[in-house]
């Protein structure tokens, strides 16, 4: 499991995590599960997978390089989530409004010289392997 802490970085602790490049390989929508595969260098075969899980936004390009994730402040997460529509302006007023969403949404960065990914998810892993059944 990664770190869960708003402020962390490299979340995964994944040594020389700019030595990787992901790339989105799976999205099931009806479990919100986003995986990607993690390649080391110039490798064909992934290294890893990592699994994000109930995800709700995803700003991200197929693939980047690096695979260095940090978990933005719950305060920009929050903006993010009042700025695409997945909480209202009510948040403003009643913080608590929307707190089966907040408390467990989680603003993933994957910082890359060239891109940023943002990543809206409950939570996120990393996995040696993905299950064969993705469907």
């Amino acid at each position: 499991m990664a770190k869960r802490q708003p402020g962390s970085r490299n979340v995964f602790n994944i040594s020389k995590p700019l030595a990787y490049r992901c790339q989105i390989y799976h999205y099931h929508r009806r479990l919100s599960r986003l995986y990607l595969a993690v390649y080391q260098g110039r490798r064909s075969e992934p290294a890893f997978y990592l699994l994000f899980t109930d995800v709700a936004y995803l700003d991200a390009p197929m693939s980047w390089q690096g695979a260095d994730f940090a978990i933005a402040e719950q305060a920009d997460c929050i903006t993010l989530m009042r700025e695409t529509g997945l909480v209202g302006e009510a948040i403003e007023r009643f913080p608590d409004a929307y707190a089966t969403i907040t408390d467990s949404a989680r603003l993933y960065l994957a910082r890359s010289p060239h891109c940023q990914a943002r990543i809206i998810a409950g939570s996120a892993a990393i996995l040696p392997k993905i299950p064969r059944d993705l469907g």
